[in-house]
């Protein structure tokens, strides 16, 4: 399991961005001075997208139409225009979410019932996902958590929010 991971709550001017964490079990060590300094080196930084299928409020939320597209594809589509991650993933309980989230070009990943009840917190899909991503021998350094009821994040958001947390030495993660 990955340690408990200290927040940084210093305001981005962007609250979209929910996440962009350092995975404590990462196979690559970094100078994290030189991340993002110039763009040319190439980080290995997954993408993770949370699309349980449960919501009680409002069913479906996640794949509800908006401008002719489901909810969840602006999250995709935003995370792979940015072009710093090496893969986005959706973590998913249901198989429509899933079919929905290939279409538009992510990979999926079918988490346990378990990990995706109303009380569940990110930390249990979190590590269940990343620990499947070790299983399978992909490596990685970082990984930020896009959540799909933010549909108007920009690509450029995502850029500057990486390039804030990079910045800043004494950061483990960014809110």
């Amino acid at each position: 399991r990955s340690e408990t991971i200290r927040q940084w709550n210093k305001r981005t001017g962007n609250r979209s961005v929910r996440y962009i964490l350092k995975f404590k079990r990462c196979v690559y060590k970094y100078n994290s001075r030189n991340i993002i300094s110039n763009l040319q080196k190439p980080l290995s930084i997954v993408a993770l997208i949370p699309a349980r299928s449960g919501s009680k409020r409002i069913q479906g939320k996640n794949i509800k139409i908006l401008k002719g597209h489901p909810l969840i594809a602006y999250t995709i589509c935003a995370a792979k225009q940015s072009g710093i991650f090496e893969e986005v993933i959706v973590s998913t309980d249901s198989a429509q979410y899933a079919n929905i989230a290939k279409h538009y070009g992510a990979d999926v990943y079918m988490r346990p019932l378990k990990y995706a009840g109303d009380n569940s917190p990110d930390i249990e899909w979190v590590t269940y996902t990343l620990n499947s991503l070790v299983e399978k021998g992909e490596k990685f350094e970082l990984f930020s958590i896009l959540r799909p009821t933010s549909p108007f994040r920009m690509p450029v958001s995502i850029k500057k929010a990486l390039n804030q947390f990079s910045n800043d030495k004494r950061s483990e993660s960014i809110r």
